[in-house]
């Protein structure tokens, strides 16, 4: 996937989540104990950052 793909959708969650405030409280509470790890795991590679941050804002809460 290149940069620009990742960027959209990446961009496209975060407008997912602007209309989802609890799929945004979600992923807060999570990074809350994990973002260490989590950065860890997904903070070098952007399309898996861009496909996580795409299922934090999908999550059917």
């Amino acid at each position: 996937m290149s940069n620009e793909e990742c960027a959209v959708m990446f961009c496209d969650a975060i407008r997912t989540m602007a209309k989802r405030p609890e799929n945004i409280n979600n992923l807060e509470s999570y990074l809350i104990y994990n973002f260490d790890k989590w950065i860890k795991v997904y903070g070098n590679d952007p399309e898996q950052l861009a496909m996580e941050l795409k299922a934090f804002a999908e999550m059917e809460l």
